[in-house]
C-alpha cells in the first residue's frame, strides 16, 4: 500500500515537473508579452505584467457609493474594482473574446479576492452564467474563470471557499450592449434559474458573492440577485464586478 502511495506521488511529480518543462520552453521558442505595454512576460505572469496590473485605475468612493445605492433595495453589498478606461476595456475585452482563462483566474486572484472582506469563514462564489450558445462560441465562461482565480486567494487567506455554478442561463438573450440603456434593465429578465441540486450544497449563513466581468447599469447582477434572494432571503449577498463601465 505505501509503496502504491509513493509510485503515485512520484508519478504526480514526474508530471509536474514535465508540464513546467513544456511551459518554460514553450515561452522560450513562443515569448509572450503582455497585452497592454507589449513587454515580455515573466514566467509567473499570465497575459498582464505586473507593472500593468498595479496601474489600473480603481474606482472611487463616488463610483462605490453609486453602485450601494442601486443594490439597498435587496440589502446586498455592490462593488467594483476597476473604472473603465482603455486599458481596462482591452483587460475586459480579451477577457470575454480572447480566449483568456488562465487571465480571467490572474484577474480574478490579483482583483476580486482582495475586495471581499468578510467576517464569514464561508465564503460560496456565484459565477454569472453564460447561455450554451455563448459558452460554445467563446470557449468557456470568463466569470467562471475569475471566480477560480478568486478562490485560490481566498484558500490562502483561510477562508473556507467554494466556487458554485448555483446560477444557470436558460434563455439566451441579447448582448447588453447590443440594446439600449433603457432596455438594459428589462433585457435579463426571465433568464435565469437556481440549480436546485447546487442549492442544496449551499452552507448556511455563508456569504454569497455573485461574481461578474463587467457591470453598466447594474441591471444583470441587480436581477441575479433578485433570483437568488428568493431562495436565501437570509443570507450575506456580495455583487462583485471586476470592472465598472461609464
Amino acid at each position: 500500500m505505501i509503496y502504491l502511495l509513493l509510485q503515485r506521488n512520484y508519478l504526480n511529480l514526474s508530471i509536474s515537473l514535465i508540464k513546467m518543462m513544456l511551459s518554460f520552453l514553450t515561452s522560450l521558442v513562443f515569448p509572450n508579452h503582455c497585452l497592454l505595454c507589449e513587454d515580455l512576460l515573466r514566467p509567473e505572469e499570465q497575459s498582464v505584467c505586473q507593472l500593468c496590473l498595479a496601474a489600473q485605475p480603481r474606482c472611487s468612493f463616488l463610483e462605490r457609493q453609486r453602485l450601494e445605492r442601486i443594490s439597498s433595495t435587496i440589502e446586498a453589498q455592490f462593488s467594483a474594482v476597476l473604472i473603465n478606461c482603455p486599458s481596462v476595456s482591452t483587460l475586459c475585452h480579451n477577457l470575454k473574446y480572447g480566449g483568456h482563462p488562465r487571465m480571467a483566474r490572474h484577474l480574478g486572484y490579483h482583483f476580486l479576492a482582495p475586495a471581499i472582506a468578510s467576517a464569514h469563514i464561508d465564503i460560496v462564489l456565484v459565477p454569472m452564467p453564460v447561455s450554451k450558445r455563448r459558452r460554445r462560441r467563446r470557449g468557456y465562461n470568463q466569470s467562471e474563470g475569475l471566480a477560480q482565480g478568486c478562490l485560490r486567494k481566498l484558500t490562502e487567506r483561510g477562508y473556507r471557499a467554494t466556487v458554485a455554478l448555483l446560477l444557470e442561463k436558460h434563455a439566451h438573450r441579447k448582448s447588453q450592449i447590443e440594446v439600449d440603456p433603457f432596455e438594459r434593465w428589462t433585457n435579463p429578465r426571465g433568464s435565469l434559474r437556481v440549480r436546485q441540486k447546487i442549492k442544496q450544497r449551499i452552507p448556511r449563513d455563508a456569504l454569497l458573492v455573485l461574481i461578474d466581468d463587467t457591470v453598466t447599469t447594474g441591471s444583470t447582477l441587480l436581477y441575479a440577485a433578485e433570483v437568488v434572494r428568493e431562495v436565501f432571503p437570509e443570507q450575506p449577498l456580495h455583487l462583485l464586478a471586476l470592472a465598472l463601465e461609464v
